[in-house]
C-alpha cells in the first residue's frame, strides 16, 4: 500500500504560481478578463487606462519607426511590462504583449558605451550612428507626445467647445440656501445683479461677497426666458472670521448664538461680544447643522465675512470652427506649455521637494482649504469649474492620481474634460523627457549634442565614455523612483477629489 503524504500548503501554492507564469494563454485570459471587467464596471476608468497606454505606446512607436528608418537595430518592441503574455517575430524584432499594461518599450541596441552587442551588429547600433541620424530618434518620442497634445486640444476645442470667459450657468444649488429659497435652478444663467449687467462668474461673486444680508434683485435666462428673482444674499465666515471663532472653518455660517437666531453677520459680532464664558452656538457647513461651545467675549473683526448666494457654478462652452479651433488650441498648448515647465521647477524646487517630504510624512494631511473654480483640471479647454479638495493641489500626481482625475473628470464632463486632461498629460510627458539628464530622451539628445561639439571641433570621431556619467544617472533614477512612490503613496491615502 502506498502512503500518501500531505504537502506543504506553501509548495502547492508555488506551483500554481509557476503554472500560472508559464501558461502565456491563461495570463492573456486574466488580462483581458481585467479589462473587461473595469470597461463594465467603470467605463471612464477604462479608457483612462487604454489612453495613457497608448500615449505611451505611441511614444516609443516614434523611436522605433526613426530607428528603424536610419538604419539601427531594433530586437524588441512590447506593450505593457512584466510577463510576457504573447510575442511574435517579424525580421530582427520581436513584437508582443506583456501582463501590465502601464506602457511601452522598444529596445535599440548600442544606446550607449557601456552595452555588449555582437561585433557584426555594431554598425547598426545607435551609438555608431552619426549626429544626424542619431537626434531624430531620440527627438521622435517626445516630440509624438507634444503634438498628440496640440491635436487633442485643437479636438477638444473644434468638437466639444471651450469654456466661456463671460458666460456661466447654474449647475447646482445648496440646500436651505440664498437661491434655493429665491427659486434659482439649474441651467439658469444670472445676467443682472441689482440691474447691472454681470458677465463672469468671479464678477458675480464679487458682488454677492460685498452684499451680504443684503436683498437684491437677480435677473435670470430660464430657457429663453428672463426673470426677475428677489433674493436675501446670505452670508459664511471668511477667513479672518473664521480665524477668531475656532472649531470653526471658512464658509461656516452661524444661525444661533445662546439660543438666539442669528440673521446677519452684525448679529452675531454683538452677541459674541456681550457672553462671557462658556456659550452654545450653532452653524451650518455643507448644508448640516452643527453646534459647539465657545468662550466668550470675543472680538469678531468687522469685515470677516462674505455674502453667499449658495450656487455652483458650471461654463457654457462656446465652440469655434476648425480654423478658429487652432487658433484657440495654440494659445492653450503655449500656456500649458509655460505651466508645465514652471510646474516642473516648483516639483524640483527644494522647496517643492521639502513639501512633498511632509505630506509623506503626514500621511497626506493637509491644512490647505479646496482650490477656488479655475484651478487644477477647470483651467483645461472644455472642462468645467471643478476643483480639487486634496492637498494635491501643492504636489504632482502619480499615474494613479492622473487616472483618478481623469476618470472623476470623465463622470463629471465627459469627453471634453477627459481629452483636455490627456492633452496636458501628453504635453508633459514630452518636456520631461526632454529634460537634458540621463535617462531621459533629453540625457541622450544632451550627450549627442555635446558629442557632435566635440568631433567638429577636434575633426575626429568623439563619443563620451559613459561610465563617468553612470553616478549621475543612477543620482536621477533614484530621485524619479522616490518621486514616484511618494506621489503614488500621497494619492492612494489622499486622493484627489474633484468638487462639483
Amino acid at each position: 500500500m502506498t502512503e500518501l503524504t500531505p504537502q506543504p500548503a506553501a509548495e502547492h501554492q508555488d506551483s500554481a504560481f509557476q503554472r500560472l507564469a508559464a501558461n502565456r494563454g491563461l495570463r492573456l485570459a486574466l488580462l483581458l478578463g481585467a479589462l473587461a471587467y473595469v470597461a463594465s464596471t467603470r467605463i471612464w476608468l477604462f479608457v483612462l487606462i487604454i489612453a495613457i497606454v497608448l500615449s505611451v505606446f505611441l511614444h516609443e512607436m516614434g523611436h522605433f519607426l526613426m530607428a528603424k528608418r536610419n538604419g539601427m537595430r531594433v530586437t524588441e518592441f512590447f506593450l505593457g511590462f512584466g510577463p510576457r503574455i504573447w510575442s511574435f517575430r517579424r525580421g530582427e524584432t520581436e513584437y508582443g504583449l506583456k501582463l501590465i499594461p502601464a506602457g511601452a518599450y522598444v529596445r535599440i541596441i548600442g544606446m550607449h558605451g557601456l552595452e555588449e552587442v555582437r561585433p557584426e551588429h555594431e554598425q547598426r547600433t545607435y551609438r555608431a550612428q552619426p549626429f544626424r541620424r542619431r537626434m531624430p530618434v531620440v527627438l521622435a518620442g517626445p516630440i509624438v507626445n507634444i503634438a498628440l497634445g496640440f491635436v487633442l486640444l485643437v479636438v477638444v476645442f473644434a468638437g466639444f467647445g471651450h469654456p466661456s470667459s463671460t458666460k456661466w450657468q447654474v449647475r447646482s444649488v445648496a440646500d436651505g440656501s440664498a437661491a434655493a429659497m429665491a427659486g434659482i435652478e439649474p441651467g439658469d444663467r444670472i445676467v443682472a445683479f441689482d440691474g447691472l449687467p454681470v458677465g463672469s462668474f468671479e464678477d458675480t461673486s464679487s458682488l454677492i461677497r460685498a452684499h451680504a444680508g443684503s436683498s437684491v434683485d437677480l435677473t435670470v435666462e430660464r430657457n429663453g426666458e428672463t426673470l426677475e428673482l428677489p433674493v436675501a444674499i446670505g452670508w459664511t465666515l471668511d477667513s479672518l472670521g473664521a480665524g477668531r471663532l475656532a472649531p470653526l472653518q471658512v464658509g461656516d455660517s452661524v444661525i444661533i448664538v445662546g439660543g438666539q437666531p442669528i440673521t446677519f453677520y452684525s448679529d452675531l459680532v454683538g452677541a459674541l461680544q456681550r457672553y462671557i464664558g462658556p456659550v452654545e452656538i450653532s452653524f451650518v457647513r455643507s448644508g448640516v447643522v452643527y453646534t459647539t461651545s465657545v468662550t466668550g467675549p470675543i472680538a469678531m473683526p468687522i469685515d470677516g465675512f462674505r455674502g453667499f448666494l449658495g450656487v455652483g457654478a458650471q461654463s457654457v462652452l462656446e465652440h469655434s470652427d476648425v480654423i478658429a479651433a487652432t487658433g484657440q488650441a495654440a494659445t492653450a498648448f503655449s500656456d500649458t506649455i509655460v505651466g508645465s515647465v514652471q510646474g516642473m521647477g516648483r516639483i524640483f524646487s527644494p522647496s517643492g521637494l521639502g513639501n512633498l517630504a511632509s505630506q509623506v510624512a503626514n500621511g497626506g494631511a493637509s491644512n490647505s482649504t479646496s482650490k477656488s473654480s479655475g484651478g487644477g483640471s477647470s483651467s483645461l479647454p472644455g472642462a468645467g469649474t471643478g476643483s480639487a479638495d486634496s492637498s494635491a493641489q501643492d504636489r504632482p500626481m502619480s499615474l494613479l492620481g492622473i487616472v483618478n482625475v481623469g476618470t472623476q473628470l470623465g463622470e463629471q464632463q465627459g469627453w471634453a474634460g477627459v481629452l483636455a486632461l490627456l492633452a496636458t498629460v501628453n504635453i508633459f510627458l514630452g518636456l520631461i523627457n526632454l529634460v537634458p539628464l540621463l535617462p531621459f530622451d533629453g540625457g541622450h539628445i544632451a550627450v549627442a549634442c555635446y558629442e557632435e561639439i566635440r568631433t567638429r571641433i577636434s575633426k575626429k570621431p568623439y563619443r563620451v565614455d559613459m561610465s563617468k556619467l553612470m553616478p549621475v544617472t543612477y543620482v536621477v533614477v533614484f530621485l524619479m523612483i522616490g518621486l514616484f512612490m511618494s506621489t503614488l503613496y500621497l494619492d492612494a491615502v489622499d486622493p484627489v477629489k474633484l468638487t462639483p
